[in-house]
């Protein structure tokens, strides 16, 4: 379940793309021939934004598929290389855990407040913390399953969990 909500998260991230671009499209077009733009425009691009940023970062981890730098982690032996991602997965979610409450208590003061952004359309500012949240929960719930993992597979000292851990993201670079 968590992997069909992960897809639909990317799903909409991939939206909030393309309606990024075509409202920024829309409003150059419409700045330079009728010197007016879209109303909101900065709110909306804003809003969108957190969409495009957020709601990918848990199916990004579950394919391992974030930036990584691995000149040192390459001269490290198997045990220190599978304790390294333990702690750095472990520290991973320690720090992001306070951003997903801080996103939750966003979220419900916008809805308990009725805040909206000040423009012409009056837009509510609960959308957009809600994706925060759900972008920041999801990230959450599936950093939690590859901390865990990741864990089991440092005190075993499982060396074919570390193949598939730090190979995933060369397989995928190497197949395209």
């Amino acid at each position: 379940m968590l992997k069909t909500l992960e897809l639909g998260a990317l799903a909409i991230a991939g939206a909030c793309i393309v309606a990024l671009g075509l409202l920024i499209t829309t409003t150059v077009i419409l700045r330079t021939f009728s010197g007016a733009g879209v109303s909101d425009d900065v709110t909306l691009v804003s809003e969108l934004m957190v969409g495009a940023i957020f709601l990918p970062l848990a199916y990004v981890t579950a394919n391992y598929s974030h930036i990584t730098i691995d000149f040192l982690f390459n001269w490290m032996n198997e045990r220190v290389k599978l304790w390294t991602l333990a702690i750095g997965s472990t520290l991973s979610l320690v720090i992001l855990l306070p951003l997903a409450v801080a996103g939750w208590n966003e979220f419900a003061h916008a809805v308990e407040a009725g805040s909206y952004f000040w423009g012409d359309l009056d837009l509510p500012k609960w959308p957009g913390r809600f994706i925060f949240f759900l972008g920041a929960l999801l990230f959450v719930l599936r950093l939690s399953i590859v901390c865990i993992a990741d864990l089991r597979a440092a005190i075993r000292a499982d060396a074919d969990y570390l193949v598939k851990r730090t190979d995933a993201v060369h397989d995928t670079i190497e197949e395209s």
